[in-house]
């Protein structure tokens, strides 16, 4: 999908729905929580990233006005 080789239209709207959500998440919850400063560096040697299965959903996850 990111070469852009046979997307469909369904799936290129799914992303775009994703795409959305996750802006929304930013602008509504990450923006609003304070602002900590810290001193010194972040240590990140035992961070691990996983990454889970997506279930496909049947409607949308937002509502447009």
């Amino acid at each position: 999908m990111w070469a852009k080789t046979d997307e469909s239209p369904s799936i290129k709207s799914k992303m775009d729905d994703v795409a959305e959500a996750v802006a929304a998440v930013k602008r509504d919850l990450i923006e609003e929580l304070p602002k900590m400063r810290r001193a010194g560096w972040t240590d990140v040697s035992d961070l691990t990233v996983s990454v889970n299965a997506l279930t496909p959903v049947s409607e949308p996850l937002y509502a447009v006005a």
